[in-house]
């Protein structure tokens, strides 16, 4: 096994936490006004080394468990270059608006930037239902989406009601994604403990 293999062991749920907690962190530091740019996106980069851990993790566990499928590492490759290009792109733009201050379509370019990488996870998740010839590991995929986006409906629709309320203050769209990625590494655990109990029975 490889150091990679054995730093990052069998549980890509503390990376992610790693990941997650961080992000959060640095949210909180940048609106108590602790922080501004460049410290934002230097912390952001820093959690970011989390994510190929968390990807090694994930396949190590697939591969203890025999799951690994070709369709499924390459599916662990492309989100893992989606989720370092996301954080990528997120640096390069805040970076571009806060030092050069650009206006109009440069503006709205450096905007629409970090979003890209999500039609590309979009497609890369299309792909791996696509490929993956394991029906139990597709159907385990699709149940963990389904849950992630059940999430993101519950989180979003009642964080609306309570900005339309005015008890809660406003919250950017693009946290849409780190909700719906907390929703996939919880529909993942939610299968995972569900598959030890029937196992257990």
């Amino acid at each position: 096994m490889s150091l990679a293999a054995r730093i990052s062991g069998r549980q890509p749920l503390v990376w992610a936490a790693v990941f997650a907690g961080g992000l959060a962190l640095t949210a909180w530091l940048e609106r108590s006004g602790r922080i501004g740019w460049p410290w934002n996106v230097a912390l952001i980069a820093l959690f970011a080394l989390s994510l190929p851990l968390m990807r090694t993790a994930s396949l190590n566990r697939a591969s203890g468990c025999g799951t690994a499928t070709l369709a499924l590492r390459a599916y662990q490759n492309r989100s893992l270059v989606w989720a370092l290009s996301y954080v990528a792109l997120l640096g390069v733009a805040l970076t571009a608006r806060n030092t050069w201050h650009p206006a109009g379509p440069v503006l709205w370019l450096l905007a629409l930037l970090p979003s890209l990488t999500i039609a590309y996870y979009v497609w890369a998740l299309g792909r791996y239902l696509a490929e993956e010839d394991d029906e139990y590991q597709r159907m385990r995929q699709v149940n963990s989406a389904l849950i992630a986006t059940g999430l993101l409906l519950v989180v979003a629709s009642t964080w609306g009601f309570l900005e339309t309320f005015g008890v809660a203050p406003h919250v950017e769209g693009w946290w849409s994604v780190a909700v719906w990625a907390v929703g996939l590494g919880l529909g993942n655990l939610v299968q995972t403990l569900r598959e030890r109990q029937d196992d257990a029975a």
